[in-house]
């Protein structure tokens, strides 16, 4: 049996511990004032960031554009030394290097194995860099030039095949029974 003293003591305990616990375990939640004083300031923030980031964006502009000039420029000629270090093949490498310049030598060695690079270049391609070169010449001496640098056999019919596969990019002009060859306008 129990006394009103014991209940009122129980009853006191009771709420001491439910208010312990309520503090304990209730989250103190910002009102809807500090919610949007705080979004305000985050808006603020925010958009003096971007103000920044714009400020420092343009400032390298000129600095990143011509780095991305220079990048695409370097591959551009790299490829180039690819293709005329496959138009060149192995031995006339090997004699170039001896009369060369050390910067030719370091560039070439970087850029592949000469025989790989001449398998892997196309006829067309070839006989644009011959071009780039010669300017003007007929089907019959770009045969010949590619007989000499000793690939493996071009024939007529393929040198002509590529140059009307390829008719945006050469010129070809009949003079008498003779074909000229050169290129309608300078591409990478």
């Amino acid at each position: 049996m129990e006394t009103d003293a014991g209940v009122q003591l129980n009853s006191e305990a009771t709420k001491s511990l439910d208010n312990v616990a309520t503090k304990v375990h209730h989250i103190v939640m910002p009102s809807i004032a500090e919610v949007q004083d705080r979004m305000h300031q985050r808006l603020e923030h925010e958009c003096l960031s971007l103000q920044s980031m714009r400020k420092e964006m343009e400032e390298l502009s000129r600095a990143y554009n011509r780095y991305i000039d220079l990048k695409n420029e370097v591959e551009a000629r790299s490829k180039r030394i690819q293709r005329l270090v496959g138009v060149l093949g192995d031995e006339f490498l090997d004699e170039m290097a001896a009369n060369r310049s050390q910067a030719v030598i370091e560039e070439t060695n970087l850029q592949g194995n000469p025989s790989d690079l001449r398998i892997e270049l196309r006829l067309w391609l070839a006989i644009r860099e011959y071009l780039r070169v010669a300017g003007e010449a007929k089907v019959g001496d770009i045969q010949d030039f590619f007989e000499a640098m000793n690939f493996e056999t071009v024939s007529r019919q393929a040198i002509e095949s590529a140059l009307r596969s390829h008719n945006k990019i050469f010129r070809v002009v009949k003079r008498g029974r003779d074909k000229y060859v050169s290129l309608k306008k300078e591409n990478g």
